[in-house]
């Protein structure tokens, strides 16, 4: 499987890119920051902010990370109503 979105993000409260729950199935998820300016901010918890999180990502760059069952990501802006690119597919398992 594999999905992809244009998300808007605001500025004031984080936004969840990985899919509802408390456990999901896994997956590769891209970002991309596809802004001329302006920056976002990633991290694991909602309660991420302009000034605490885990992962600063520039105007027109992406970031890509494998995430278990348990993890979830969340984004914010600098600026209100930047728009974020998200690519996300299934892991996959050996047999």
């Amino acid at each position: 499987m594999m999905d992809h979105e244009l998300v808007t993000l605001s500025n004031t409260v984080a936004t969840r890119l990985t899919p509802l729950g408390t456990v999901h199935s896994g997956l590769d998820i891209t970002v991309q920051n596809v802004n001329d300016e302006g920056y976002i901010y990633l991290g694991g918890a909602n309660t991420i902010s302009t000034t605490d999180y885990g992962y600063r990502l520039s105007p027109n760059n992406a970031f890509s990370v494998e995430l278990n069952g348990y993890d979830h990501l969340y984004a914010i802006a600098d600026t209100d109503e930047l728009s974020l690119a998200v690519l996300k597919s299934s892991l996959e398992y050996g047999s």
